[in-house]
């Protein structure tokens, strides 16, 4: 393998992708042309004003069912009639997914992002899964990656017997435009727990076990 076909990956024409705006958050692009390191791509959102400016650095993800790529990126030049020329700086970083045993939960939850130890305001997501590292958000509000949330969840709202609202601290290790809602803006992601939340992993954990359980005598 060729040291430019190392750093474009699985990169093609047609991929979808995601742009991660610093200011902007997520934005969903897709792949027109991918010559070595340089790629054209296709804006499927509109951007907010400067939020893609030549000489900024930019990271661009490509999400797959088994982890996510990532590319540090370089804008070549400024964005027209929604194209968007970068260039890739390094080989992709490869975040995989989680590997321990999860269920499908989709329950309403409460996000709250955390800035200087500061609690945001909160706003309403799904958690589609849940395992014993982390779990899957679905139309959140903007989120990047890096983020640290904490998510509340009620899990009685489930069908396995179980009480109590719980709280976990996690951070977001992939964010990209929601395939669960149309609102501007709004992303999935995957987040992690932070270590350090015995109680409310333990119960996550029991959690899990009733689930995988019913399936097992289902």
């Amino acid at each position: 393998m060729t040291a430019v076909a190392a750093i474009a990956g699985p990169l093609e024409a047609g991929t979808r992708v995601a742009i991660e705006l610093p200011r902007a958050g997520a934005r969903a692009a897709q792949v027109a042309a991918c010559d070595g390191k340089t790629l054209m791509l296709e804006l499927l959102e509109e951007l907010p004003p400067g939020s893609l400016e030549e000489g900024s650095v930019i990271d661009v993800t490509m999400s797959l069912s088994w982890g996510m790529y990532k590319w540090l990126c370089l804008v070549c030049s400024q964005p027209s009639e929604r194209k968007a020329e970068i260039q890739l700086l390094d080989a992709p970083m490869f975040i995989q997914r989680r590997l321990d045993a999860r269920v499908g939960v989709g329950v309403p939850a409460d996000i709250r992002t955390v800035r200087s130890a500061v609690l945001g305001q909160p706003h309403e997501a799904v958690v589609a899964d849940l395992s014993h590292g982390g779990l899957k958000l679905e139309a959140a509000k903007q989120l990047r990656a890096g983020d640290v949330v904490e998510v509340s969840m009620d899990l009685s709202a489930t069908l396995i017997t179980f009480s109590g609202t719980i709280s976990l601290m996690g951070r977001v290790v992939m964010a990209y435009p929601s395939t669960r809602s149309d609102e501007a803006g709004s992303t999935d992601a995957h987040v992690c727990f932070l270590e350090g939340q015995h109680k409310a992993i333990e119960a996550v954990d029991r959690f899990v076990a009733q689930q995988l359980k019913c399936r097992w005598n289902g």
